[in-house]
């Protein structure tokens, strides 16, 4: 990443140059995604009658698969920073577009019983603020699922990257400490999904920087990590590997 050209401006970039194809590089699966939503419905304890925030939204991916297994008696409330994602949601699905950012969104009045970030977090610079926010507008007894990759992935991408990961994602001990500090009480899980896809496909989606850690490299240095990747697999057709999810969920007390 150059000197010019900091996190928040190549976050920015990534999801307003992705936003139309989004769904298509990381959707994987209708597998993939039932496989997550289901556990975040369990992690949420998630009922028709909470008002749930999908913070992070983006083309609301998520809040439409759970739509498909909890019928809420309120439209979601997707937050997201950038209309070009919020734009691919179905104008007839129950979900309300907001346009903000998360810490923004947080600072605003309301009142919700749920709360679901997924890999949004590491987003936030100022995360103190952001869960002592969202603690202070949760119901009694309400939940916030952080839904994210560690920072040490097990992906076939090329070194570089791997290593500028592990700066990027949020570190999940830290993201513990920080919810209790709050005041919430912490439950942590996880959950592994093996993918399986074609070699060709994978090395499309990366010289496309299909993840925002991807963005932050310069156009020559894809070229030199997916030839790096060419060379490490050049014996396969298809690349089977681990996508590993924290699932960090605060509860706040009911009493």
């Amino acid at each position: 990443m150059t000197a010019t050209k900091n996190k928040a401006d190549t976050v920015q970039e990534h999801y307003q140059r992705l936003a139309e194809r989004y769904d298509d590089y990381l959707h994987y699966s209708d597998d993939f995604i039932r496989s997550l939503t289901s556990k975040m419905i369990e992690k949420l304890q998630l009922r028709e009658p909470d008002r749930f925030v999908d913070l992070g939204c983006g083309t609301g991916m998520y809040s439409l698969d759970i739509l498909k297994q909890v019928p809420l008696a309120h439209p979601v409330i997707g937050v997201d920073p950038f209309p070009q994602m919020l734009a691919q949601i179905p104008k007839d699905a129950p979900i309300e577009g907001v346009a903000m950012g998360a810490l923004e969104f947080s600072a605003e009045d309301g009142r919700y019983d749920k709360v679901l970030m997924k890999e949004a977090v590491h987003h936030v610079d100022d995360k103190v603020s952001l869960f002592s926010n969202l603690f202070e507008r949760l119901s009694a007894g309400g939940r916030l699922l952080l839904v994210h990759v560690p920072p040490k992935l097990d992906y076939p991408l090329f070194d570089k990257a791997l290593q500028r990961a592990q700066r990027w994602h949020a570190d999940p001990e830290e993201l513990v400490t920080l919810l209790k500090q709050t005041g919430f009480d912490v439950e942590r899980d996880g959950l592994d999904y093996r993918h399986s896809i074609p070699k060709e496909t994978y090395f499309q989606m990366v010289g496309r920087c299909y993840m925002s850690v991807l963005s932050s490299f310069e156009p020559e240095e894809i070229r030199e990590g997916l030839a790096e990747m060419e060379q490490k697999y050049k014996d396969v057709t298809t690349l089977t590997f681990v996508d590993h999810f924290d699932y960090i969920t605060g509860i706040k007390s009911s009493t």
